[in-house]
C-alpha cells in the first residue's frame, strides 16, 4: 500500500507541475495596451506546496461558464490575467542585462497543504519524503524543458515590442469589428481553459481526499480497531448466549467462532475490493487529466500567451473605456453642481439687493423717528414752559378762575351785607329807642 502511495503521489506531481505564462509588467504597458523592452526569457517552475494549495483552493470555487459574445465593457471584468494566476514578471531598468525571469506565485495565499495530504504524510513520513525527492527532481526537468519555450518567447515578444514601437494606422470599421470578433473568441477560450482547470482542481482536491480516506483505511487508528474488537466480541457473546441453549455451549462456541472467522474473511475482502476501486477511480482520473494536459500542451504556447496578452489589453481598453464613463458622468455632475451653484448665487445676489433695500427702508425709518423724536421733544420742552407759565399766571389772577375761593368770596360779602343790613336795622332802633326816651323824659319833666 506504501508503494502505490508513492505511486500516486508521484503521478499527483506530474500532473499538478504547469507552467504559467507570462504577463507584460503594468509599469511597462501604456494606455493603448502596447508593451515595452525588457521582457522575461525564464520561468521558475513552482513548489509542489504550492499547486497543491491552488489545486485545494481552486477546488471551492464555482466553475466559470461559457462566454457568449457581449460587448468588450461587460467581457473585460470576467477575463482573467496573468497576474490574477499568480506570474509575476522581473525586468532590468536598463534591459542591457540578461532577460527577466517570470515568477510562479499566488498572491495573498500561503503554502499551505492540504489536511488529507498532511494526514497522508503523518500516516506514512517514508512515503512523503520519497515525494519530495520526486518532487524536485521533476521540478529541475521542468526547469530546463521551460528554459527553450521561454527563450523564444522573450525574442517573440522583443519583436513584438519593436513592432508595436511603430505608430499605428487608423483601423477601419471591418477591421476592427474582426478584431473585436477575435477578442470575444479568446475570450469565450479563455473561459473555459479556466472552467478546465476549475475542474481539474476539483478533480485534485478529490483525489487527494480519497487517497486520505484509503490511507485511513489501509492503516486503521487504534480506537477503530478497539471498537471493532468490541463489537465482534458482543456478537460472539449474544450468538454463544442464543445457541447453547439448543446446541450446547462448546458447540455453540465452535459455530461461532467459525461463523465470526468468516465474517472477517469477507469484511478483509470488501476492504481490499474498496481499496482497489478506489485506487482505479483515482488512476482513470489521473489518466484523465494526464490527457486533457496532453491536448492542453498541444497547443502553441507563443499563441497562448498572444491571447493572453490580448485579453490582458482588452480588458485594459475596457476598463479604460469604463474610466472615461465615470469621468463623463463626474463631468456631468460638475456641470449639474456648477448650475446649481450658479443658480444659488442669483438667488444670493437677490437676497443681498432685498435685504439692501430693506436696510435702506430702516434708514429712513429711523430718520423720521429721529426727526419726530426731536419733534416730541421740543413739544414737551413747549409744554413744559407752558405749564409754567400757568403756574405763575394761577399765581397772579388770585380769585379768577377759583370757583371755591370765588363762592367762599361771594359767601362772606353776603354775610358782610346782612350784618350791615343787621347793623343799620339796629342803629335804627336805637335811634327810635333813643327818640322816644327823650320823649318821655320830656313828657316826664312837662309832667312834674
Amino acid at each position: 500500500m506504501d508503494g502505490e502511495t508513492d505511486h500516486a503521489g508521484k503521478e499527483e506531481m506530474e500532473s499538478g507541475t504547469e507552467v504559467a505564462t507570462a504577463e507584460e509588467d503594468s509599469s511597462h504597458v501604456t494606455a493603448d495596451g502596447h508593451e515595452t523592452d525588457g521582457v522575461p526569457a525564464e520561468v521558475a517552475a513552482s513548489s509542489h506546496e504550492e499547486e497543491s494549495s491552488e489545486s485545494v483552493k481552486a477546488a471551492e470555487e464555482p466553475p466559470v461558464e461559457a462566454a457568449t459574445p457581449e460587448p468588450a465593457d461587460k467581457c473585460g471584468d470576467d477575463i482573467t490575467t496573468a497576474k490574477d494566476l499568480g506570474v509575476n514578471v522581473d525586468e532590468d531598468s536598463d534591459g542591457d542585462g540578461p532577460p527577466g525571469r517570470l515568477r510562479l506565485e499566488t498572491p495573498g495565499k500561503e503554502r499551505t497543504t492540504s489536511p488529507a495530504r498532511q494526514e497522508a504524510k503523518g500516516a506514512n513520513p517514508g512515503a512523503a519524503r520519497g515525494g519530495d525527492t520526486i518532487c524536485e527532481e521533476e521540478r529541475a526537468g521542468a526547469g530546463q524543458r521551460c528554459s527553450a519555450p521561454q527563450a523564444e518567447l522573450a525574442e517573440y515578444l522583443r519583436g513584438k515590442d519593436r513592432d508595436d514601437a511603430r505608430p499605428e494606422r487608423e483601423m477601419p470599421a471591418s477591421e476592427r469589428l474582426q478584431e473585436y470578433h477575435k477578442y470575444i473568441n479568446t475570450l469565450t477560450d479563455l473561459k473555459q481553459q479556466l472552467a478546465t482547470d476549475t475542474e481539474e482542481a476539483r478533480q485534485q482536491a478529490e483525489e487527494l481526499r480519497l487517497e486520505a480516506q484509503g490511507t485511513k483505511l489501509s492503516c486503521p487508528r487504534p480506537q477503530v480497531e478497539g471498537e471493532w474488537r468490541a463489537l465482534v466480541a458482543l456478537k460472539q457473546h449474544v450468538a454463544v448466549t442464543a445457541l447453547s441453549r439448543c446446541l450446547g455451549r462448546r458447540v455453540a462456541h465452535a459455530k461461532v467462532e467459525s461463523t465470526l472467522a468468516a465474517d472477517q474473511l469477507r469484511q478483509d475482502a470488501l476492504i481490499q475490493l474498496r481499496l482497489k476501486h478506489i485506487e482505479l477511480t483515482m488512476k482513470i482520473r489521473r489518466m484523465e487529466a494526464e490527457l486533457r494536459d496532453g491536448e492542453e500542451r498541444d497547443r502553441d504556447p507563443l499563441q497562448l500567451q498572444f491571447d493572453q496578452l490580448q485579453a490582458a489589453r482588452l480588458e485594459q481598453k475596457a476598463l479604460s473605456e469604463k474610466q472615461s464613463e465615470e469621468s463623463t458622468k463626474l463631468q456631468d455632475k460638475i456641470s449639474r453642481g456648477l448650475e446649481l451653484l450658479s443658480n444659488v448665487k442669483e438667488k444670493l445676489f437677490w437676497s443681498k439687493a432685498e435685504v439692501q433695500a430693506k436696510q435702506e427702508q430702516l434708514a429712513k425709518l429711523e430718520a423720521m423717528v429721529a426727526r419726530k423724536k426731536g419733534l416730541l421733544t421740543r413739544t414737551k420742552q413747549a409744554c413744559n414752559r407752558l405749564k409754567r407759565d400757568n403756574l405763575r399766571l394761577k399765581e397772579c389772577r388770585g380769585l379768577l378762575g377759583n370757583r371755591v375761593l370765588l363762592r367762599d368770596f361771594e359767601d362772606t360779602v353776603d354775610a358782610s351785607d346782612h350784618l350791615e343790613e343787621q347793623l343799620e336795622n339796629l342803629k335804627c332802633r336805637q335811634a327810635e329807642i333813643g327818640d322816644g326816651w327823650g320823649r318821655w323824659k320830656e313828657k316826664l319833666g312837662t309832667a312834674k
